[in-house]
């Protein structure tokens, strides 16, 4: 704004300028009468627009167009998503009650693209605020050192990358996945080659993590942590069941994990259900 200020402030001594001849008395009248209209035109041009260019006007009308398409568009995506929101609620309360989940369990369409008019560039030069630096992505020793900070818990890790498979596809079956299924989402998700640990750009040579996307499913920290809020109960139904099933010293390293988990299930579910906070 102040800039905008700034731009209408060096126009006055041109309009200064333009009315000088008429405080001259006598001196005005010797403009011609076509010379003076113009004077009067421009002027009044001026203070209606209150001292901005056509082009800062243009840019303006375009912003405001630009404005209300975003404006529709966010509410229908913003809608859409809310609607995903819903749906997975329901497949999660089906799940834990044991009913078949169908398709009308799903949002089946495509979320919304905006094709509305593009931002308009202001003319005017902008103070563009300092942004502050990002934050790193966190890799897999972070997530460790962190397991060990916040739940004095160090996960086990497989002893081999085979071993991990095999225990996955375990799982995937228990679940109701088919072998063609399981094998589909690890081709899609790790292309193929993928370790249990993966972590996304820091494959194939990569020295850098692109996010937090992990292991065979790529699921982001923020998948993980809804996952524990929505279904934890089951995970510890699950390692609970186990703990059962389980005597010696392998009961005491499991009774530890289970303590560990509740605890993160129960933070998990302090944490706000959107995915920008």
């Amino acid at each position: 704004m102040h800039h905008s200020i700034r731009h209408g402030l060096t126009l006055v001594p041109l309009a200064l300028l333009l009315l000088a001849p008429a405080a001259r008395g006598g001196e005005a009248d010797a403009l011609p009468p076509a010379v003076r209209n113009a004077n009067a035109q421009l002027l009044s041009q001026f203070f209606a627009q209150g001292g901005a260019s056509p082009a800062v006007l243009e840019y303006r009308r375009k912003l405001a167009e630009y404005q209300a398409a975003r404006a529709a568009f966010d509410a229908e995506a913003g809608a859409y998503w809310s609607q995903i929101s819903e749906k997975r609620k329901g497949r999660n309360a089906k799940r834990r009650s044991g009913q078949q989940i169908t398709l009308d369990d799903y949002v089946l369409e495509h979320p919304p693209l905006y094709n509305g008019p593009k931002k308009p560039v202001n003319p005017e030069p902008e103070e563009t605020p300092d942004r502050p630096a990002k934050k790193p992505i966190p890799v897999v020793a972070d997530f460790l050192r962190a397991a060990q900070e916040l739940y004095q818990f160090t996960p086990q890790r497989a002893s081999s990358e085979v071993e991990f498979k095999r225990a996955y596809a375990r799982y995937a079956l228990a679940s109701g996945l088919t072998r063609e299924q399981a094998v589909r989402v690890y081709s899609f998700e790790t292309g193929g080659t993928g370790s249990y640990d993966v972590q996304a750009g820091i494959e194939h040579g990569g020295k850098r993590a692109i996010s937090t996307a992990m292991g065979y499913n790529q699921l982001l920290t923020t998948n993980s942590v809804e996952l524990l809020a929505e279904q934890g109960h089951e995970l510890i139904r699950a390692l609970s069941e186990k703990v059962a099933r389980t005597s010696g010293p392998a009961r005491q390293g499991l009774e530890h994990k289970l303590g560990v988990l509740k605890k993160m299930v129960s933070h998990a579910k302090a944490v706000p259900d959107t995915w920008s906070e």
